[in-house]
């Protein structure tokens, strides 16, 4: 039976803040720090696989659906064998397992859904490779990869850390780590720039969003984890690192050196837009991101905003216990944000908003984009369901699982899925993430493109369905309400501006109403 999760869950999602590790994403609750694991019970593996123990005793406790042991295995097995030279080593399958041979000597192995059972057959296809590969394979190398086939073999947000990486990733949730500045997540199989940080080195060497990186200091990046790509993006400060940057518009590969430095990161950024209205970015939820926050509606307050456009694109994922304060401040008090479901019915927890401010009384538009995961949902998915904010932009990325992070007795970790989070009614985002109720469809290659003659056509929208506008007719209405567009110009907060600025009431149905009117005007010009 799973035992309850009641210390801190730290959620990760795909992309990475480049401060180390996937800042998956990260997200939290509240507590010091994360999980010590059990510590190996003597006996079983005599000291060998110790780690490989407590990694499995997590899973088969803790992890979210019930554990298939001879999938398990079988991944781990796998991996194990995948560190000898396949031409040493034969390799015959037999029923529910293989037989291993080399020079004569012989292993056979069956596996079936028992631990204990798999474990004996796992140990002897352990102390086999190592006695007959001696000197060719460690220990060390063959439960490390037996470590990696396990966790493999779950889903693609459970990952097991070594101390370095795990020390690294720790430090990503404090909001400063030493690195180059950049956020990268993985799409179709390349390591792609999201995000440039501000005043970093990578910032200061003009690298882009979508952005490809194909070497680091000249070793091919492709097949490579993000986990690993951090590792050797960082380093001590004022030391250097070459990648080779691959940008899609020009197809040009550029070498370009960085040195290294402590990235502080600002999570929120506020613009008054002018008109009473504010502009609030968030790149991610780090520790520090509520504070900034609301450092931000202060200054709002000053200037004497009346109403509000909360930025998630881009942003993916951080801290559980941040995206609930952050959602906090547009909701009454007492209102379900999101709730979480393990593996057992009653483990179940609910998050609730903390305070009751001004701020849930005004017009609030939340824009978000396909890279907008995790606790971006979270914010999200309780303002939608809620009835608090419009919500505007392209689907979310879909990532509706909870990892707690536990800490090993040698220093490694392991980021597992323990858990499942659900928008206030109830909607699971995994599949098609968080829809927005007006969808912006990109069909301008560059800033100032030119919209296709063809997306002028009339259209109605009827009530609860999807506005969709495309990002040209949506530049063309601009231009004609009399917007200047440059390279500069954020097409959708202009248009986000319009739809709730001096809305006849600060409600969502009547900003929903005037950004649906503004939308069918688009196709009468």
């Amino acid at each position: 039976m799973m035992r309850p999760i009641r210390r801190q869950k730290l959620l990760w999602g795909m992309t990475l803040v480049l401060l180390t590790l996937l800042w998956t994403h990260p997200l939290g609750f509240q507590s010091s720090g994360p999980f010590q694991a059990p510590s190996a019970h003597a006996g079983f593996f005599n000291n060998d696989l110790d780690i490989f123990e407590e990694v499995l005793q997590l899973v088969a406790g803790n992890y979210v659906y019930p554990p298939d042991y001879k999938k398990l295995f079988t991944a781990a097995i796998a991996e194990m064998i995948g560190q000898v030279e396949k031409k040493k080593l034969s390799v015959s399958p037999v029923y529910s397992g293989q037989v291993l041979e080399k020079n004569g000597k012989r292993y056979s192995y069956r596996l079936t859904f028992n631990k204990n059972e798999n474990l004996q057959a796992l140990r002897g296809v352990f102390e086999f490779l190592h006695r007959e590969f001696q000197g060719e394979v460690s220990k060390k190398d063959l439960e490390s990869a037996s470590i990696l086939g396990l966790m493999n073999s779950l889903d693609p947000y459970s990952v097991y850390m070594n101390p370095e990486e795990f020390e690294a990733s720790m430090r990503d949730t404090e909001g400063q780590y030493g690195g180059v500045g950049m956020v990268i997540t993985l799409v179709d199989n390349k390591l792609t720039v999201v995000r440039v940080i501000k005043n970093s080195p990578s910032d200061r060497a003009d690298i882009l969003a979508e952005d490809i990186i194909t070497r680091v200091d000249g070793q091919e990046v492709k097949g490579m984890r993000i986990q690993e790509l951090a590792a050797k993006l960082r380093g001590y400060p004022n030391t250097q690192v070459d990648i080779d940057v691959y940008r899609p518009s020009t197809k040009v590969i550029q070498l370009i050196t960085l040195t290294r430095e402590i990235i502080s990161i600002e999570t929120v950024q506020y613009k008054n837009l002018g008109d009473r209205t504010g502009y609030i970015r968030i790149t991610s939820f780090s520790k520090q991101t509520n504070d900034q926050l609301e450092e931000a509606l202060e200054q709002g307050k000053r200037d004497d905003i009346q109403a509000l456009i909360l930025d998630l694109r881009n942003n993916p994922g951080g801290l559980l216990s941040q995206s609930v304060k952050v959602a906090s401040h547009f909701l009454e008090e007492g209102q379900l944000i999101v709730y979480t479901q393990g593996r057992d019915r009653d483990d179940k927890q609910t998050y609730e908003s903390l305070y009751d401010e001004r701020w849930n009384k005004k017009p609030l538009a939340v824009l978000i984009n396909n890279h907008s995961a995790s606790a971006s949902e979270i914010v999200a998915g309780s303002l939608k369901d809620t009835g608090k904010a419009l919500i505007l932009g392209e689907h979310s990325y879909g990532k509706g699982s909870v990892q707690t992070i536990f800490r090993m007795s040698d220093g490694s970790g392991m980021r597992l899925t323990t858990s499942k989070y659900y928008t206030p009614s109830g909607i699971d985002i995994s599949t098609h993430g968080i829809l927005p109720e007006i969808r912006i469809e990109r069909d301008i290659t560059g800033p100032t493109g030119d919209p296709s003659p063809d997306h002028k056509k009339t259209a109605s929208f009827p009530a609860g369905q999807p506005i969709v506008v495309k990002e040209s007719e949506l530049q063309e209405f601009l231009k004609k309400k009399g917007e200047t567009i440059n390279e500069e110009t954020d097409l959708l907060v202009a248009f986000a501006k319009m739809a709730i600025n001096n809305p006849p009431q600060p409600t969502k149905g009547h900003a929903l109403a005037k950004a649906r009117a503004l939308a069918e005007d688009m196709h009468h010009y």
